[in-house]
Parts: C-alpha cells; structure tokens; sequence
C-alpha cells in the first residue's frame, strides 16, 4: 500500500524559482505493515531528472509504452525475494527547471536538508519506523542516484547506506557537453532560459540552479559553466559543479563514508551518457582509500532496467540496514 500525503517544508519555502514549499510526500508500507506492528527500516527512494515523485508511484503512459506502478515493483522484493519488511519514501524533488538534484540551492531549493531533516522527521513521527541511522537507507537512479550519494555523505548520522543506481557522476566526461549541446540548439541566439521542447536546456538551468546558483544574477539566479558565444569553459564555474561529483567530493568526506555501514554502486555498461565510467572511477577511489563498497554492473542501458535495479537495491538495503 502507498499512502500518499502532503508536507510543508521551510527548505523548500524560500527558494527562488517561485516553487511551492508544500509536496507530495508518498509512503510505502510493505505487505503485513498494519497487522504486525513491529517497527521497520526505511529506504528513501529519490527520483530521477524530469520525473516527480507522483510519476514514479504510478507512472504516465501515451497508450504505447507503460510502466508497471512502483508497487508492482515494491511487492515482490518482500513477498518473494524474503527481504525484511521496509518502508519505502518517496520525496518530491521536482523543480521548475525539472529537479533540485537533491542538493541544497538557495535558488532551486534546499532539497538535501529538505530529505535529511523534514522527511526524516515527518516519517519517523508519523508511522513504525526504526528511528535510529543504522535503520535508515537512500536509493536513486540517475540524478536521484547522485542524490544519494550527497545526501547520505553528507549525512552518515542520519542514513547508514546507500544505493547508487546509474548515477550522474565523473562530470568532466559525461556532462560538461550538455552546455554545448544547448548553445547548439540555440544558436546563433544567447541563451535565455529553459527552452520549451528542448532536450538540454532543462537540464542545463536545473544543474545549474543546483550546483552553480547565483542570487543576485536574474532573471535566472545562475551562472552558466560555458561561456557565450565563444565557448570557453569557465573554470570558477565548472568546478562548483565538480564539487557535486562524487569522483571529486569523495576525497572531502572519506570520515563520513567510513561511518556507514553499505554502499552499491550499480551501472549498466551500455548507458546512454556512458555514466558507467563514472562509477568505474569512483569505485576505484574508493578502493585506493579504503572504503569497502560493492561495484556492480548490468547489461542495461540508461534506465532499460531500472525497475530490476530498484529492486536489487531495496533487497540490497535489506541486508545491510538492522531491523531491530
């Protein structure tokens, strides 16, 4: 059963798109939750670029393609797979510019304390769970996928693990053309804001509004990595982006990751944007600095499997979260 509900959140509040405060916030009880009455761990569930939390629990179609409702996907891993019951959360983190990313914004919002802090806090009030960090895990794919990794590296003493599912990571390779894709698609007008049917310039504003925000610089309220029209790459701005990365911020928070007690890198190896390379390199880093973690590869492309990958990762979580 998904319970669905509304939350006001003051990290949300003041954010400088004009986006609402208040979101859906959807809660995952697993078969027997109302009978047993016995506590459970949780799993945050985060959700990718261009989705909402409400198109993940019961996914749109065009009458020719569908997606099965995330509690099709949830009820097997209890009822079949012999994975201790868990409640499974599902934040908003959507934007105006199409997500938050999961990373705190004065522009876009503060979406990782929004996780961290006010759902933590909400659920833990609201229904059975294990309120202890031992108990407490994040999962993602893609853009959520990145968020796990912030959230949980930033915050190891409220989560002890995290699933990192297809992940935007080693910026340098995989997204710093993303900027250059959109000044294609412009030209030879200067950029000005997210473009209606566009591919990249949604992308390319909420990254940005993330990872390189600036209040005083409207109407936008960001600072774009490449420079118009001659394409330099700005440097200053390019590297507060990579201070989102996880192949570079995991040198900042090696204390952080030791505390917790799991971490899955999981990839296919023919992604669309090649972000397997990514999770090849930051596995191998943490491996130089001894950080026990578990690299896992599928066959996938970006998001072909990311149904059968949510739940390697929630009966992954399973045994690495204490349930009592």
């Amino acid at each position: 059963m998904i319970v669905r509900t509304r939350h006001e959140s003051h990290y949300l509040a003041d954010n400088m798109l004009g986006d609402s405060g208040e979101r859906d916030l959807f809660v995952y009880l697993p078969p027997g939750y109302e009978e047993s009455g016995q506590r459970c761990a949780t799993a945050y569930l985060l959700h990718a670029f261009g989705e909402t939390a409400g198109e993940v629990v019961s996914p749109p179609t065009d009458g020719q393609r569908w997606k099965p409702p995330l509690e099709d996907v949830l009820d097997p891993v209890f009822r079949r797979m012999g994975v201790p019951p868990m409640i499974v959360v599902i934040p908003e983190g959507n934007s105006r510019y199409g997500c938050g990313q999961w990373v705190d914004s004065p522009v876009s919002g503060h979406f990782g304390s929004y996780v961290a802090k006010d759902v933590v806090d909400f659920v833990d009030a609201n229904y059975r769970t294990i309120p202890d960090p031992r108990s407490r895990g994040v999962f993602g794919f893609s853009s959520g996928g990145m968020g796990a990794w912030n959230v949980v590296s930033q915050n190891p003493d409220v989560f002890a693990a995290m699933a990192v599912l297809s992940a935007d990571t080693y910026l340098d390779m995989t997204h710093k053309v993303f900027t250059y894709k959109y000044f294609n698609d412009i030209w030879p007008e200067p950029p000005n804001g997210p473009v209606e049917g566009d591919d990249w310039s949604p992308m390319v504003y909420a990254y940005s509004a993330a990872y390189s925000p600036n209040p005083i610089n409207p109407p936008f309220f960001v600072d774009l990595p490449v420079a118009w029209p001659s394409g330099e790459l700005i440097e200053e701005v390019w590297n507060r982006w990579l201070a989102w990365d996880p192949v570079v911020n995991y040198a900042d928070r090696l204390d952080n990751l030791r505390q917790l007690s799991g971490i899955l890198l999981d990839a296919g190896f023919n992604d669309n944007y090649e972000l397997q390379w990514g999770h090849r390199l930051l596995s191998h880093r943490l491996t130089q600095s001894g950080i026990a973690h578990q690299m896992t590869e599928n066959s996938g492309n970006h998001g072909g499997r990311a149904n059968e990958r949510l739940q390697v990762a929630l009966e992954w979580l399973g045994r690495v979260l204490d349930h009592d």
